[in-house]
């Protein structure tokens, strides 16, 4: 007989057993992790200074201070200022808070889970990605990287600071400036929803 369940991998109480109770909560603390389960943040290598008990986050690749050698591992913070370690299976879906969307682990890294379809062996994922520009001079790149043979289906905006120094302003990528927007206004919380005309790759 093994000694953990065969797909969480929670510790069995085996026969004569001592400091039962030992086992029994560190298979009570792995199902508080992984049922319903969401982190802070996905790729976080530097341990936080003041968790709460019972946040969680996904420890990155480059691990340092008490999560050296957790890569991918979730990390709960416990009540007495240590850290409970769950090492991820393949398929294990999590909340990413700071993201605000779905993760999966693939078996060796955690990905934004979108909506995944699968055909052959073959996937196509929808996904959106996010990041607040400060608007300087007559343009400003975003430093978003699409990925390759990527289709942008439509680009949105939001002003989260009013913009001074012009009346409005454009949304678009080099050779056609105003491909996703074009006069938005500079206001707080003005917004424009840029659909690509066609899909481009």
């Amino acid at each position: 007989m093994t000694n953990t369940t065969g797909r969480l991998l929670l510790p069995y109480i085996v026969q004569s057993q001592a400091q039962k109770e030992v086992t029994h909560n560190d298979a009570l603390t792995m199902l508080d992790i992984l049922l319903h389960a969401a982190v802070e943040e996905v790729g976080t290598n530097t341990p936080p200074g003041s968790p709460t008990a019972g946040q969680c986050w996904v420890v990155g690749t480059s691990p340092t201070g008490a999560w050296v050698g957790k890569n991918n591992q979730i990390a709960q913070a416990t009540g007495t200022g240590g850290w409970f370690f769950v090492a991820p299976f393949k398929r294990l879906r999590l909340w990413n808070e700071t993201a605000d969307e779905y993760y999966l682990y693939d078996g060796s890294a955690w990905t934004p889970e979108g909506l995944l379809l699968k055909e052959n062996g073959e996937y196509l994922r929808i996904g959106h990605k996010t990041q607040d520009v400060t608007l300087s001079g007559a343009y400003t790149d975003s430093t978003i990287t699409i990925p390759d043979r990527g289709l942008v289906i439509a680009v949105n905006v939001r002003v989260i600071t009013a913009i001074t120094g012009c009346t409005s302003f454009n949304v678009g990528v080099s050779g056609d400036t105003g491909r996703y927007g074009t006069g938005i206004g500079t206001a707080l919380d003005s917004t424009s929803v840029g659909m690509s005309g066609n899909p481009i790759a």
